[in-house]
Parts: structure tokens; C-alpha cells; sequence
């Protein structure tokens, strides 16, 4: 079970419900998807600025960022996509790789091998839901491998950021959600599984408005490695941060991983 802070992430949630947590990703492919106003006399007109944003006279406009608002930049280092071979056996209703495993939530299949996209790992597993088209909502777990990155692996807090980063910043990413895309509901923090020290990093990617994707307009994305007895393992899921039964699918993955 997953601890944040001395306290369960069933208990942890309940406090950041507002972290409202895919992986929408492409289906492996080699062709993938592809007017005025009046004012009284009586009254100054109101000066706004070229943002839009009134500001009124004798204050200026605030030029601070938001700071609910992280930008996201593509990692220092490349996004590596390995060779995969599984190894770790698998039982019904669950997906393991190494020592780490999650549950699979009821209407989620196993029938397509995600292997191929998650980055840094080898003996990667997965689940998914179809969502529209060639997207779905994917949740993976593999044994990360940072071997053939210069500096080898960076710690789990530097490779759970990573994670997140080259999901929003390789290719398909960038067709979803933009060039510059920004994430709300930015997590970062310290988290323990089955007594095995982790970090997690989650936030919240609108969908930029020339993708392809129609049926909602946000993603969760949250990813968790833990420095397991057998080496460090990553899980990656993202999911429609608009439904609310995809939310609780993504929340009861994070809730369940467990280190045997």
C-alpha cells in the first residue's frame, strides 16, 4: 500500500480530492492519428490591460506567474525507449513487474502490449481503457533502467519528474497538448510503499486546443518509483481528468501498489 506523508493515500486523497489524476496515449501503431458596451458619462471607463485583466487606476498589472501553474520542459536527458522482454509472471486482476505490482480496475483489459512506451524501463506491464479513437487511458509498470543515460539513474525524485516529462514532451505529447504545456494541481513529494522509500509526482495537462482529442479536455498523470529489494520500479497512469469514474479508477491503481 502506498503511504504519502505517515498517512495512507486513501486518507492522503480524501485531503487533495482537488488533484482530480492518464495516460492517454496513442495505440502503438506505425501510422498513428495521424459589440460595444456603453458607459455612463457619470463613470471613468474602465482601463484594461492588453491581457484582458482589469486593473484599476494607480495599480499595476501584476506580472508574477501564476503559481498554481508548472511549466513542463523536456528533460535534460533523452527519453530512452528500451528493448522489451517480460519476465515477471502475471496473475489475474494484477500487473507486476520486479517486486511491485498494482491492481487492475474492473473494465480495464490487458490486450495490448504498452511496453514499447514507457521510457527507462525494461519488463514493463500494463492496463488500459479505450477512451475514443486510437487514445486510451494507460497504467504501466516496469524496473527502471537508466543505463545508457549519461550520469546513470538520477534517484527516485529526479525519475518520477522524468517520467511525466518526456510522456508531456515526446512527440505524440506534444500533439495533445502543445508545445508549452502547463500543469495545474502540481504534486511532488516523498511517498512509501510497503515500507520501500518512493517519490510521486502527479499534476493535471489540458489538452491543447488543436489536438485530436474530443472527449475531454484535461489529463492526470501521475508517476511513482520506488527503490524496491530487487532495484528501483516506476508506475505511470494517465487518465481523463474530466470523469469521475476514471478519476477513481487512477486513485484506487495509486492506492494499491504493493512491494511483495
Amino acid at each position: 500500500m502506498l503511504v504519502v506523508g505517515g498517512l495512507s493515500a486513501a486518507a492522503v486523497l480524501l485531503v487533495v480530492v482537488a488533484l482530480v489524476l492518464t495516460l492517454t496515449v496513442f495505440r502503438p501503431s506505425e501510422d498513428p492519428l495521424a459589440g460595444s458596451e456603453h458607459t455612463p458619462q457619470s463613470e471613468a471607463p474602465e482601463r484594461e490591460p492588453a491581457g484582458g485583466e482589469y486593473v484599476p487606476d494607480g495599480e499595476e498589472e501584476s506580472s508574477e506567474p501564476d503559481p498554481e501553474v508548472t511549466h513542463i520542459e523536456a528533460p535534460t536527458a533523452p527519453c530512452e525507449f528500451l528493448p522489451q522482454e517480460s519476465t515477471s509472471p502475471q496473475s489475474p486482476g494484477t500487473r507486476s513487474s520486479g517486486d511491485m505490482s498494482f491492481t487492475i480496475p474492473e473494465g480495464w483489459s490487458t490486450d495490448i502490449d504498452w511496453g514499447g512506451t514507457l521510457p527507462h524501463a525494461t519488463d514493463v506491464a500494463s492496463a488500459e481503457k479505450h477512451i475514443e479513437q486510437n487514445y486510451y487511458s494507460v497504467a504501466q509498470i516496469g524496473q527502471v533502467d537508466w543505463s545508457g543515460a549519461d550520469g546513470g539513474y538520477p534517484g527516485a525524485e529526479d525519475a518520477a519528474a522524468a517520467y511525466v516529462q518526456c510522456h508531456l514532451t515526446r512527440a505524440d505529447g506534444v500533439q495533445a497538448y502543445g508545445e508549452n504545456p502547463e500543469v495545474t494541481s502540481y504534486v511532488s513529494e516523498a511517498v512509501e510503499v510497503d515500507g520501500q522509500d518512493g517519490w510521486m509526482v502527479r499534476g493535471v495537462v489540458e489538452v491543447a486546443e488543436d489536438g485530436q482529442i474530443a472527449t475531454y479536455t484535461a489529463v492526470e498523470i501521475v508517476a511513482v518509483v520506488v527503490e524496491t529489494p530487487s532495484g528501483p520500479a516506476v508506475f505511470k497512469v494517465a487518465t481523463s481528468a474530466d470523469d469521475p469514474a476514471m478519476n477513481a479508477d487512477l486513485e484506487s491503481m495509486v492506492d494499491s501498489l504493493s512491494v511483495a
